[in-house]
């Protein structure tokens, strides 16, 4: 879920708070000093710093719904406590101020995300997802402390809270896709190494569906790729550290596509 949070975050920056995706980053990485020197856009950090339940909301009622004539228990939902630290990277500190009053003043806008920002797996969530900026007493610790945690100076942040449920009844049937670095060279003191990663996501089509059969390829190695399954996932082998390109094509001749820094905490593809 954390995944498709952020990418409703990201949208509802772009979309509600007029800020151009061709001009401006969104990004969800730690805010480290290395991170921030290898920035070449101006770009809103939007860090997960602290993940708690929110006990104030927990229920301890049964659910109880009718299932084939039965009646049928669940224990409801817990409601989890995702804290955000926004801030503004940019090289010209005007630029920095203006961008994080704009996103201020969308976070602020939407206590629920509007619905068109919502992904597919998020627009059916019960009970939705609520959110607001952060007042100090809401706060898990110090922003102070977070910065110092980073080894990086202290500056102007907000603290975004989003509350999701949490099912405990769910359960998982398909593997997790994630990003896996592979390091080649020798051991000996100063020997130079190279570093790839293995990477994978998921192709939907523009209303959320998973596309089978789908060729997916990273730019410049047409030769080497991978076939999306029944659940849309791909894996892609060898992928450089850095910006890369990646191309989804279909049978039917439709193509996407998408620009990635990797590593990241996403590579899935939405086709037109």
């Amino acid at each position: 879920m954390l995944t498709e949070i952020h990418e409703a975050v990201q949208r509802l920056l772009y979309e509600r708070g007029g800020i151009p995706s061709d001009e401006v980053d969104v990004r969800f990485e730690a805010p480290t000093k290395e991170w921030i020197d290898s920035l070449t856009r101006p770009t809103i950090s939007v860090f997960l710093c602290d993940v708690r339940e929110n006990t104030e909301l927990r229920r301890a009622d049964y659910q109880v719904s009718r299932e084939n004539g039965r009646a049928k228990y669940q224990l409801p939902p817990r409601r989890i406590d995702l804290q955000y630290m926004v801030s503004v990277i940019t090289t010209e500190i005007e630029d920095e101020y203006r961008l994080l009053w704009r996103a201020l003043a969308t976070l602020l806008r939407h206590p629920q995300f509007p619905v068109e920002t919502l992904p597919e797996e998020l627009r059916a969530v019960e009970p939705p997802l609520v959110t607001r900026v952060a007042q100090p007493d809401d706060i898990a610790r110090p922003m102070g402390d977070t910065w110092a945690a980073l080894g990086v100076p202290p500056r102007p942040t907000l603290t975004y809270l989003i509350t999701a449920p949490l099912d405990l009844e769910h359960t998982f049937d398909t593997p997790l896709a994630l990003t896996r670095t592979v390091r080649y060279g020798t051991t000996a003191p100063g020997a130079h190494q190279e570093v790839h990663h293995e990477i994978g996501g998921v192709v939907r089509s523009r209303d959320g569906q998973p596309l089978a059969g789908v060729v997916v390829t990273q730019d410049g190695r047409a030769l080497v790729g991978s076939v999306t399954d029944e659940s849309g996932r791909f894996a892609l082998r060898s992928v450089p550290a850095g910006t890369v390109t990646i191309r989804a094509a279909s049978a039917d001749r439709q193509e996407a596509t998408v620009t990635v820094t990797v590593p990241s905490d996403s590579y899935d593809i939405t086709m037109e």
